[in-house]
């Protein structure tokens, strides 16, 4: 029990010095990287939560996005749980339910949070929503604005 107790931490403070670097909270999670270059999640108790990846981004909406060994991008949920795989090869954070992703670097679309493809990835570059608008750029170079069902509205 004693030898337990050594490796326990009392407070977020302790948690931190195990850490090479620890960003602020977002959503009760922080994203931390070890001495090996390997990132992953903390709680607000110092608690490591689900494994350790290539890459984190913070948590928004629920959902954490994680790199894997391979470089390809999925999300997390705040147990650690893999509920989008990692398929793609860009992702933004999710905002108003949806996240861009791109599969090729060339082009976008924007998945829910099942990973569920909800607007085709036709676009060249994508942004992410805001009182139910996005800014993409469409196939041609042109600028848009775009609803989210993915109708051109600007």
């Amino acid at each position: 029990m004693a030898l337990v107790a050594m490796f326990a931490f009392s407070t977020v403070a302790d948690a931190q010095q195990k850490w090479s670097y620890q960003s602020d909270f977002d959503e009760g999670m922080a994203c931390v990287k070890d001495d090996q270059g390997n990132w992953g999640f903390i709680d607000e108790q110092g608690n490591l939560v689900g494994q350790m990846w290539r890459n984190v981004k913070y948590f928004q909406e629920g959902l954490g996005p994680v790199m894997d060994q391979d470089e390809y991008w999925g999300f997390v949920d705040k147990t650690g749980k893999l509920v989008v795989p990692c398929q793609y090869r860009q992702v933004g954070w999710f905002s108003e339910g949806l996240a861009y992703v791109s599969e090729d670097y060339q082009y976008y679309g924007y998945i829910d949070k099942t990973g569920k493809v909800v607007i085709p990835m036709d676009f060249k570059e994508a942004g992410s929503f805001k009182n139910g608008k996005a800014n993409v750029t469409t196939e041609d170079n042109k600028a848009a604005v775009i609803d989210k069902t993915g109708k051109i509205v600007k």
